[in-house]
């Protein structure tokens, strides 16, 4: 991937940290060596030591360098590698993944189903839903982490004006505003290949391999209220789970 794809923007510390990427990568700075000081990385870039700090702080949410306090940063890859971690075994870590991580709401539009849609939703063909378009990055200026599109009926479309401004999951805001209890979440794990949509978020490549994670979440009454299909970058998720015998059988 390249270096404009990978660090995507125009803000000077983005263009900084696209110049070091390139440096990292041609071999200027191998894997394993330190790289300039912030003041020496000041002086030849031209730029202030805020900025500085700033891309080095891009590339170590990339997990391209480390640094060490007192001594400097150095190069760890010349490829991005998962740098966050989550392990959900209960509806507190969702939200402690959602209170650690920054959101943007890329699109929302109405959307009255089709026949596949309603088949997709297990609903009524011609009922009006909301069709929701997120961004999950580490940060509000780090890459992103995944790419969500999200379905809710169009009476919670209050819940959606409050996305941007809260860093609450939307169906914790449909709980919260619009009266609806969470019962049952039905997760679905699979591969699949990024489309124009997911692939133009996440700065990649359509048809790149992803991993999808699909959340059904329901109601008091056993009612659909949201449906998530969330895509990761298929080098930065891994899902694991721990397996235990059980001793006493016989």
């Amino acid at each position: 991937m390249s270096e404009a794809l990978l660090i995507a923007g125009t803000a000077k510390h983005a263009q900084v940290a696209r110049a070091l990427l390139h440096d990292i990568r041609s071999g200027k700075y191998p894997v394993g060596s330190q790289l300039p000081s912030e003041p020496e990385l000041t002086l030849a870039l031209g730029v202030s030591r805020q900025t500085i700090r700033a891309a080095l702080r891009h590339l170590r949410e990339l997990g391209l360098v480390q640094g060490e306090q007192g001594v400097g940063s150095f190069v760890l890859s010349t490829r991005p590698v998962p740098r966050h971690g989550h392990s959900f075994d209960s509806m507190d870590d969702l939200l402690q993944y959602a209170a650690h991580t920054s959101l943007k709401l890329l699109s929302r539009d109405e959307q009255v189903l089709d026949a596949e849609q309603a088949k997709w939703l297990g609903r009524k063909e011609g009922e009006s839903w909301w069709r929701v378009h997120t961004l999950r990055m580490a940060s509000e200026d780090g890459p992103p982490l995944a790419s969500s599109v999200i379905m809710l009926p169009y009476v919670y479309g209050p819940a959606v004006d409050e996305l941007e401004e809260s860093r609450s999951p939307l169906f914790m805001l449909i709980e919260r505003g619009m009266g609806e209890t969470i019962t049952e979440i039905r997760q679905e794990i699979f591969a699949t290949l990024l489309d124009e949509t997911h692939a133009r978020a996440l700065a990649l490549s359509v048809g790149d391999a992803a991993l999808c994670i699909e959340r059904r979440y329901f109601g008091r009454t056993g009612n659909l209220f949201e449906l998530s299909r969330t895509l990761h970058p298929a080098d930065a998720f891994r899902y694991t789970m721990r397996l235990r015998t059980n001793l006493s059988r016989p």
